[in-house]
């Protein structure tokens, strides 16, 4: 019998690719996603391998329903960051639908919960060892709901990611790096452009993920234990030279300009919005590159796609889409 799989958000980008790769695994394996609309999943994977529970991941019979029996769950859900605190409550419930089932929960992290790097300095990258110190409201919130897993009675590990790009990934931050330039248009970015600072393509994302679901069997629930935290180390770069790749393989002329924190914190007076997205920013005035050996000597994981690669297959997702 193979492995029940339950990816939650599978109509957003990661939990698309986790389907994506869960559908070229082991045909013995069965793939359920717990998602708000059937019609939009089946237009993507009109495969009926895959089984739909349809509901809403903050109501707590809902939750149930999808977790029932399942030997894995890719928590991919994700919130706007002006309704962020549901991440936290989405976590709990989770828990709270689980039970003491030995279900694995594999929760995909980010780079905003650790401890602030200072730029200038020889400070090595972020590991699984890096202090968990979040500096904004909406990392702490992260960091609670990472937390809340790791307390929980079944085995949890959260895998920290770099920042994705890639086909479906369309957040403020990521989409006007492609847009743009795609259009002949300079970029303004809302943070420095030229500190320490790595991408991740959505598909490489997802393969971490399953390699750290596929490496616990279930008599290894004290490695579980052992290995919480994974980071995903890709290549470092920056915002200015990832994006100028971007102009390179479009063939159009642009510059990317770096915005001052304090004209963000100006903004974040008049608008909610502007005000959440300052909360997370830390993340690029900073140095947030991260070390993969954990996960590479553990589970196998190697990010596969470098960014000329990943840059022109989401130039060619972006040039479709538009």
């Amino acid at each position: 019998m193979g492995v029940r799989y339950l990816v939650t958000g599978a109509t957003g980008a990661l939990g698309s690719a986790v389907v994506e790769r869960l559908l070229e695994s082991d045909p013995d394996d069965q793939i359920r996603v717990f998602v708000r609309s059937k019609r939009r999943f089946r237009e993507r994977f009109p495969t009926p391998r895959v089984e739909i529970v349809r509901g809403n991941v903050l109501i707590p019979l809902n939750v149930r329903r999808a977790v029932r029996n399942v030997d894995v769950v890719f928590h991919c859900i994700n919130f706007p960051l002006t309704n962020y605190y549901h991440t936290l409550e989405s976590a709990r419930l989770l828990v709270a639908a689980i039970g003491d089932a030995d279900t694995h929960v594999v929760y995909p992290g980010n780079t905003w919960v650790f401890a602030v790097r200072e730029s200038q300095t020889d400070e090595p990258p972020i590991s699984p060892d890096t202090p968990i110190d979040p500096p904004s409201r909406v990392a702490r919130i992260k960091a609670e709901a990472e937390e809340t897993l790791f307390r929980a009675p079944f085995p949890a590990t959260v895998v920290n990611l770099p920042d994705f790009y890639g086909p479906g990934v369309t957040n403020d931050l990521v989409r006007p790096l492609f847009e743009r330039p795609i259009a002949d248009k300079n970029v303004l970015f809302p943070a420095p452009v030229d500190v320490p600072h790595e991408f991740v393509f959505i598909e490489d994302a997802a393969r971490a993920l399953i390699s750290v679901a596929a490496s616990f069997d279930e008599e290894s629930t004290q490695r579980v234990e052992n290995d919480r935290r994974f980071t995903v180390g890709t290549e470092p770069t920056t915002v200015n030279s990832f994006t100028q790749k971007v102009y390179d393989m479009v063939g159009t002329n642009g510059r990317v300009r770096g915005l001052p924190t304090w004209m963000l914190r100006g903004g974040a007076l008049f608008s909610e919005r502007i005000e959440v997205l300052s909360e997370i920013l830390h993340a690029f005035t900073h140095d947030t590159t991260m070390n993969g050996t954990a996960i590479r000597e553990r589970v196998g994981f190697e990010p596969q796609i470098d960014y000329e690669t990943g840059i022109d297959r989401t130039i060619a997702w972006f040039e479709g889409a538009g």
